[in-house]
């Protein structure tokens, strides 16, 4: 009796190792294959980044940018520009205050900032504010990608951190309300994802494209 039940204990104990070394090597199994997925994922999401700012340089010309960076430096005090304006300057030294809306609405698009003396590239002479507009459309294809997960916001925002945080500041500083609303309603991934990010990204560095102000 006692051999049976010594040997009935010797099973049971075996059935239990077996099943401790089964459940052991599930677990290691689906962390090594977490592991890998989040490996994985991390890549892609890498990878998209790097293709969205591929398709923003290949989009977006240096002029694009050059235009950007002298409607930036015409927003300030210093310009004479009036608060949520920026100002353009005739040829006569003459300053018109436009509002900041006009970046985005149709009726900007064909505005210019004739002979500006503070141009950074010589070459521009007169600078069409359309740019602004295909800019902020940029970023919001770019902002759907970062809301669903498919590229890296920390790489997106070193390389156009600073053009998106003024961006976003122009479009919040719009004073017409109904304008306002119709302007957040053409870039909505864009401004969801400043929103959502904004306590991460004032942590992330970025790269400077003007340092003047």
């Amino acid at each position: 009796m006692y051999k049976c039940l010594e040997i009935s204990w010797d099973l049971s104990s075996f059935i239990v190792f077996i099943d401790f070394v089964k459940s052991f090597f599930i677990i290691v199994g689906g962390a090594i294959a977490l592991a890998s997925y989040r490996s994985q994922n991390r890549q892609r999401g890498i990878d998209n980044s790097l293709n969205s700012l591929k398709m923003f340089e290949k989009t977006i010309q240096d002029k694009d940018i050059e235009i950007w960076k002298t409607v930036y430096s015409n927003t300030y005090e210093g310009m004479g520009a009036d608060l949520y304006h920026f100002v353009v300057f005739s040829e006569e030294d003459k300053t018109n205050q436009i509002p900041l809306s006009h970046l985005f609405i149709s009726e900007g698009q064909g505005l210019y900032i004739p002979e500006s003396k503070f141009n950074f590239n010589e070459d521009i002479s007169d600078l069409e504010l359309g740019s602004i507009r295909r800019i902020a459309e940029q970023l919001n294809l770019i902002g759907y990608e970062v809301l669903y997960g498919n590229v890296e916001v920390r790489i997106i925002y070193y390389e156009l951190g600073q053009i998106m945080e003024i961006i976003f500041k122009w479009i919040n500083e719009i004073q017409d309300k109904e304008i306002k609303e119709s302007v957040q309603f053409m870039f909505p991934y864009f401004m969801k994802m400043c929103r959502k990010y904004k306590r991460i990204m004032t942590s992330l560095p970025s790269k400077n494209y003007v340092t003047f102000c």
